[in-house]
């Protein structure tokens, strides 16, 4: 069978690998990032173990109930915390500043991300977290457990960039597999790709925080414990 590239998850690394204080780095093989997985994609080169345990799957309830998560199985577990609303994810967004969308999802669902470094810290790895594009929702919530595991902000916006080079793949198949966004092509907010001040705005937020990031996830009910959890995972 010839291998397309829509046959191909786009968007997707293992988040080991980058710097920390001392010389350290992130541990390989527990966090991961993707764009939408779809049914019938070749096993990745771009990880080691495949599929991941477990998945976080940052869309909205509509875009989620189109149709079963293709990864979910006896030996992959899906979990469904949603970082925009159905509204926010149709709008086409003409015009809105994705810096303003990032710090919405502060805003709005911020208990959310607590749930996101919930699961990340406790369940099986390793763990993929996507969104459509894997790009926005995605970016967000990577860049909380980077930021809280010690990963300076410029590694993290590094990162985040590294997404538009994936992003013609990405619209690609946003297109084929996901028409519940209701549109014949994926909306305004994808076709910028990443904005690097809009996750440098998230961060500065964190940062300018007193206690940091850690601070902001006990100030929406992460526990001590869950994010020493992560830390020992993630970070050594």
């Amino acid at each position: 069978m010839t291998v397309t590239d829509l046959d191909v998850l786009p968007n997707l690394r293992d988040l080991g690998g980058l710097p920390l204080a001392e010389g350290r780095r992130t541990r390989s093989g527990v966090l991961y990032r993707s764009a939408l997985p779809a049914p019938g994609d070749a096993r990745p080169t771009a990880v080691d173990e495949w599929p991941a345990r477990t998945v976080v799957d940052l869309r909205s309830p509509r875009e989620y109930a189109t149709r079963g998560h293709p990864l979910r199985s006896r030996k992959t577990v899906v979990h469904q915390i949603s970082l925009l609303s159905d509204a926010e994810v149709a709008a086409p967004n003409q015009g809105a500043r994705l810096a303003d969308i990032y710090l919405g999802i502060l805003t709005n669902p911020g208990e959310r991300l607590v749930d996101v470094l919930q699961v990340a810290a406790t369940a099986p790895g390793p763990v993929l977290l996507h969104c459509a594009a894997g790009k926005d929702r995605t970016g967000v919530a990577v860049a909380l457990l980077l930021r809280t595991a010690g990963v300076e902000p410029d590694d993290i916006v590094a990162d985040n960039e590294a997404t538009n080079e994936h992003m013609g793949a990405v619209l690609t198949r946003i297109t084929r597999f996901a028409p519940e966004l209701g549109q014949a092509h994926p909306n305004d907010r994808d076709l910028r790709g990443v904005v690097p001040e809009a996750i440098e705005g998230v961060l500065a937020s964190w940062d300018a925080r007193p206690g940091g990031v850690r601070a902001w996830l006990r100030a929406h009910g992460a526990t001590n414990e869950t994010i020493r959890l992560w830390i020992a995972r993630f970070a050594g």
